[in-house]
């Protein structure tokens, strides 16, 4: 088992340190875990520049030494088209192992739960379309993430926008993430959800990477074992891991 998706305090939000994540990955034998620590470029969020990337990559090659599994470098972007070039520039500095790419805010409005009533989930899903093309990440991160709190949404209704995003993932040959982090959610579903996990199956999708998104070692992996089930169902049988950004199929 693999989880690809974890914030320790490098992370602005994060609750737990990264060796507490190692001991507690021992205990429920995984094979390898992903740090994805924060990075957010834009002044006006709270976590801008809050990772000190030199002190968190020397602390995961420390760890490396004697843990008994392995342990991946990485990092979520937040992505914002206009910042695009401090990106590029942060991630070639960084040298890490994978880059998640995830959309967190749009037109400086939030995802909360008044996502839906200002803006329009095609504004969404077009800028994930710029955070592929950009050829700048390993993994498309929790897409339809603007659901967390609920609202009048229903993949259906933009489907054609849905699958733009999903071929340009496979055209791309990058990874979608599944994120259970979802199911502690008030939406209480995955990110995507599994009708669009379907599309993109349906589309020749294979890569997948699995995340639970935790800020504590409570949450790692959460749900792992019914949504690897259900991705075995509809036809997944490998996760996708990474090395200096070069990609790895482990057996799912």
């Amino acid at each position: 088992m693999i989880d690809y998706h974890i914030h320790s305090t490098y992370s602005i939000d994060g609750l737990s340190p990264l060796h507490l994540y190692v001991g507690t990955a021992q205990r429920f034998c995984l094979g390898e875990i992903g740090f994805a620590e924060h990075v957010d470029l834009n002044p006006c969020l709270g976590g801008y520049k809050f990772l000190d990337y030199g002190s968190y990559a020397a602390s995961v090659e420390k760890l490396r030494i004697d843990a008994p599994l392995q342990i991946r470098c990485g990092l979520e972007v937040s992505y914002e088209s206009h910042l695009e070039s401090s990106i590029k520039n942060f991630i070639e500095d960084a040298k890490c192992d994978f880059v998640i790419g995830s959309i967190h805010e749009i037109n400086n409005i939030t995802m909360d739960s008044t996502f839906l009533k200002q803006s329009n989930p095609l504004d969404y899903f077009r800028e994930v379309e710029r955070l592929i093309t950009s050829s700048t990440f390993d993994i498309v991160g929790h897409l339809e993430y603007f659901k967390r709190w609920g609202g009048l949404y229903s993949p259906s209704e933009f489907r054609k926008g849905i699958s733009g995003v999903l071929h340009l993932i496979i055209d791309h040959d990058i990874a979608l993430e599944v994120n259970t982090s979802g199911l502690r959610h008030p939406i209480q579903d995955t990110y995507p959800s599994f009708e669009v996990i379907q599309w993109y199956r349906e589309l020749g999708g294979e890569l997948i990477s699995l995340g639970s998104d935790a800020h504590s070692v409570k949450d790692m992996a959460f749900q792992f074992t019914p949504v690897i089930k259900k991705l075995k169902s509809h036809g997944f049988d490998t996760v996708a891991t990474f090395n200096r950004r070069s990609l790895e199929l482990v057996e799912l």
